[in-house]
C-alpha cells in the first residue's frame, strides 16, 4: 500500500515530438478499464493493459481517496487471464497515451486522449499529472509547457469521469 499524492492541470497539447526527444521520456500506450464498484466501500478498482513499444504489460489497481491531493493507492502485475476475467466486471474504459519524462526532480506525465470526450473537448489540449513525495512539495513545470487550469481534485477530469462520459 502506498499513498499518491499528485496534482493535475489541464494543458494545451504540447510539442510531442519535443516531448518524445526528452531524456528519458517513455511513451506507453493504455487501456484502462474501470471495474465494478464493491457494495458498501469507497474503492476505485481498474484494470490497465499497458504497452511500451513491443511490451504488454497488465495491473489491477485500487484506490481510496484521502484528500483533493492524495489516495490509497495499492497496485500490482496481473496475468493477461487474470486481465481479461477482470473485464467481465466493466463499467468503463478509456486509452491514451502517456508521455513520461524526467524535469528536475520530478516526473511529467502528459495524457493525450485519441478522441472527444463527452462532448467536453480535449482536442489540442492534454493533461499532465506530477506525483509529489509530500502535499505542498515545490515542483516546476517546463517552460514548454502551456497550463490552462489545475484540475487537481476536480472530479470531472478524473480518468474515471472521463471513461464513464466516452
Amino acid at each position: 500500500m502506498s499513498v499518491e499524492i499528485e496534482r493535475k492541470f489541464l494543458i494545451r497539447l504540447p510539442d510531442l515530438a519535443k516531448i518524445v526527444s526528452l531524456p528519458g521520456c517513455r511513451v506507453r500506450r493504455i487501456v484502462q478499464t474501470y471495474l465494478e464498484k464493491i457494495p458498501g466501500k469507497k474503492i476505485q478498482r481498474r484494470v490497465r493493459r499497458i504497452r511500451e513499444g513491443g511490451r504488454v504489460e497488465y495491473f489491477f489497481t485500487q484506490k481510496e481517496d484521502l484528500s483533493g491531493y492524495s489516495r490509497i493507492e495499492n497496485e500490482w502485475v496481473i496475468s493477461k487471464e487474470e486481465y481479461e476475467a477482470y473485464l467481465t466486471e466493466a463499467v468503463s474504459r478509456l486509452e491514451k497515451t502517456r508521455y513520461a519524462f524526467p524535469w528536475e526532480g520530478h516526473v511529467m506525465e502528459i495524457d493525450v486522449y485519441p478522441y472527444e470526450i463527452g462532448g467536453d473537448g480535449l482536442v489540442g489540449q492534454a493533461v499532465l499529472e506530477v506525483e509529489l513525495g509530500e502535499e505542498g512539495e515545490a515542483f516546476a513545470i517546463p517552460d514548454f509547457i502551456e497550463v490552462e487550469r489545475e484540475l487537481t481534485g476536480t472530479k470531472e477530469f478524473s480518468n474515471m469521469s472521463m471513461a464513464k462520459r466516452l
